[in-house]
């Protein structure tokens, strides 16, 4: 099985920001557009093939968001 591209949103600061791994990959003024950006590359990953999911960090649970072949974004709104 591949490894999953995960893109976490957490809050920072005042701030939310998406993070792949260890790497921050922007930082937003308002929840709702970190995950709309995080979204975003998890579909281009998953268009490269990849096995690609969004969650966000909700004190010490993760969240599922988005998922490849499983959108729950849509239903959020």
């Amino acid at each position: 099985m591949s490894e999953q591209d995960l893109y976490v949103i957490r809050a920072s600061g005042e701030c939310w920001a998406v993070h792949l791994g260890d790497e921050t990959l922007g930082r937003f003024g308002e929840r709702p557009k970190a995950i709309e950006a995080a979204v975003v590359v998890a579909e281009a990953s998953a268009r490269q093939g990849k096995a690609a999911g969004v969650v966000l960090e909700a004190g010490d649970d993760q969240v599922p968001i988005w998922d490849a072949g499983r959108d729950v974004y849509s239903g959020l709104s």
